[in-house]
């Protein structure tokens, strides 16, 4: 399947504003791969279909899980919405052909990110945090200018913002999103 195919059979299985932030996701995450010298077709695949599980019901959400053999935590059985990344990865490999797992592991990761991130995971990880069209909140604006001078810094505080607005909802934090900040702040000390 190639990229127009994914695009128009994605178009079907995401709301209209889903979509729209979707191709804002894409259109951020080419901008960030050339800032880094990533591959751009990882990261427009993965940007394009990092959501591709967001709008499905909550109760498919589960049998597809089970069905997939995905492991959902306590965390993410009390906030199913929290599997959308891990399942989008199944279905990105399933019903879109996608096979390489570096752009599976920036779909899987996208929401929670992980210890030891790889440039294009923190790069979709960014992407889905800062596209244009977000609507504003504390933070984003220097996200934005962070995210185009330095990936690690601009993932340390998108990472402690996120935390921040967890805790403020009195919502979980997941343990991965944890791992990624210590992992993060660990490698830059050593700087």
């Amino acid at each position: 399947m190639d990229y127009k195919d994914i695009k128009q059979k994605l178009q079907s299985a995401l709301s209209p504003k889903r979509f729209i932030h979707t191709l804002g996701v894409v259109e951020t995450g080419i901008k960030l791969a050339n800032v880094y010298n990533v591959d751009e077709r990882k990261a427009k695949l993965s940007a394009l279909l990092h959501d591709c599980a967001k709008n499905i019901p909550k109760e498919k959400k589960l049998r597809l899980c089970k069905e997939y053999h995905i492991f959902l935590d306590d965390i993410m059985l009390k906030d199913i919405e929290l599997s959308h990344s891990f399942l989008g990865a199944e279905i990105a490999k399933r019903e879109y052909g996608i096979k390489d797992e570096d752009i599976l592991n920036a779909i899987r990761y996208h929401t929670t990110g992980r210890k030891n991130m790889s440039k294009l995971e923190k790069i979709i990880y960014l992407a889905d945090y800062i596209e244009p069209n977000r609507i504003p909140f504390e933070g984003l604006e220097k996200i934005r200018k962070l995210a185009f001078e330095n990936l690690d810094e601009a993932m340390i505080f998108a990472l402690k913002n996120t935390l921040d607005y967890v805790k403020k909802r009195n919502k979980i934090i997941h343990p991965l999103t944890i791992e990624a900040l210590k992992s993060l702040s660990f490698n830059n000390k050593e700087d």
